[in-house]
């Protein structure tokens, strides 16, 4: 009987294959729910303007896809729409490409209504872009207002009025939970309520280690993407000596989907309002350098420059003759901390750290700056938790008495170096 789950999976390189992105292709795929009955290696250094494939390779796929009963294929590439449709009246089954699977997760993944508005705009940004040729009937035109000469609009333009009215929508409702959102972070702001946001590649224990550190129990699913919506709670508050929150938010892939990006980009800007991040690493895959920076690069390109981080190496359970450790850079301060969250080894270590980046060696000052600097540098103040007193007695110039530790102000410091000469 034929599985319906079963596809030809292809994994596309060029001139050097990467193992890291076949591996990752692969967790993908069983993370969709798709199994794969056939996975083929193609080396492409000049791919066909029309079929992407040489003709030698498309005749070898036939033969594949006819011996199994294909009825998909997942490919780990974004092809154009035209090599997309011409495929898929060659191979005469449905193809789907590395952000299709990526949006098949995501849909399975989303339990909340902001999670599954961002897949919704993920998906129509996505199809937007892809319209011509997906379908026949969009070559055909309707006929004109009677009695008015000239051609009538084609299908496809009706298509695309609909998408953008649909994608305006679903915007404008998730600018609208953001700005709940936001208005969330400004009143814990208020009441100086620390945020500490976990970051990490997908499947690195994130989820694992929120749990644990909230006693909360959420269900983790295997696979990518187990976290796809921002999470928020209570730290075990008897650690410390005022709340402290913590974040989970989604995990990060290598080369995300623009579309993806642009839908998540208010979920992935709130980790901006932290005052500490924990980036989360998988120490038990060879690869974790370069997940490190892929992530790092991710945190750039949503401008996240000023908040500390410090990196948490997690599962040293499956690494011979680990330790508990930390590391320390020139400045005294921990850089690196190796724990395991699935059996609860240096968790105490995560707690004495959080406590020394929000609550210890704190310093006392005012700050006396122009109007200019102060519409420059008062959200920052805020939303860091450090503002005791604000006044000013001219309109002219603006007096911020702050508490603030020190790695926090560096950090302020090195994104705004004019603060240096205001300081009293």
């Amino acid at each position: 009987m034929l599985d319906k789950n079963k596809i030809l999976a292809i994994f596309i390189y060029f001139n050097k294959k990467n193992i890291i992105e076949r591996n990752e292709f692969k967790k993908l795929i069983y993370s969709s729910g798709f199994i794969i009955g056939k996975l083929l290696d193609i080396n492409i250094r000049y791919p066909n303007k029309k079929y992407f494939f040489g003709l030698g390779k498309l005749k070898e796929i036939i033969l594949i896809i006819n011996k199994f009963y294909f009825k998909k294929i997942l490919i780990n590439l974004i092809l154009k729409s035209t090599q997309e449709y011409n495929l898929k009246k060659i191979f005469k089954c449905s193809i789907l490409n590395r952000t299709s699977i990526i949006l098949n997760i995501f849909k399975k993944r989303a339990n909340t209504n902001y999670g599954k508005l961002q897949v919704e705009l993920a998906y129509l940004n996505y199809l937007s872009t892809r319209l011509v040729r997906r379908w026949r009937h969009l070559e055909r035109q309707k006929g004109g207002i009677k009695y008015i000469s000239g051609p009538g609009e084609k299908q496809i333009e009706i298509d695309r009025r609909i998408i953008k009215k649909k994608i305006t929508s679903i915007s404008n409702s998730i600018q609208k939970i953001s700005g709940q959102k936001k208005q969330n972070i400004k009143f814990r702001n208020k009441y100086n309520v620390p945020i500490v946001s976990l970051v990490g590649y997908t499947n690195s224990g994130k989820s694992t280690l929120f749990n644990l550190l909230t006693n909360s129990d959420f269900n983790l699913k295997k696979g990518y993407f187990s976290t796809l919506d921002t999470y928020i709670r209570k730290i075990n508050k008897f650690k410390f000596h005022s709340n402290v929150l913590l974040s989970d938010t989604i995990g990060f892939i290598r080369n995300l989907p623009d579309s993806i990006k642009s839908a998540f980009k208010s979920t992935l800007s709130e980790i901006s309002y932290s005052q500490l991040i924990l980036h989360i690493i998988d120490a038990s895959n060879l690869y974790f350098m370069d997940y490190i920076n892929i992530v790092n690069s991710i945190l750039c390109d949503i401008n996240i420059h000023n908040v500390p981080v410090i990196q948490v190496m997690n599962k040293i359970d499956k690494l011979k003759n680990f330790k508990i450790k930390i590391d320390i850079n020139n400045i005294n301060l921990p850089i690196r901390i190796w724990i395991s969250a699935k059996y609860n080894l240096g968790i105490e270590t995560i707690y004495n750290i959080i406590n020394l980046y929000l609550f210890t060696n704190k310093i006392k000052m005012t700050i006396c700056i122009p109007l200019k600097i102060s519409i420059l540098l008062r959200d920052i103040f805020y939303s860091k938790n450090i503002v005791l007193k604000e006044w000013s007695n001219n309109g002219k110039i603006y007096y911020y008495n702050i508490l603030v530790t020190k790695i926090v102000f560096l950090s302020i410091l090195k994104k705004y170096p004019v603060l240096k000469k205001y300081l009293k």
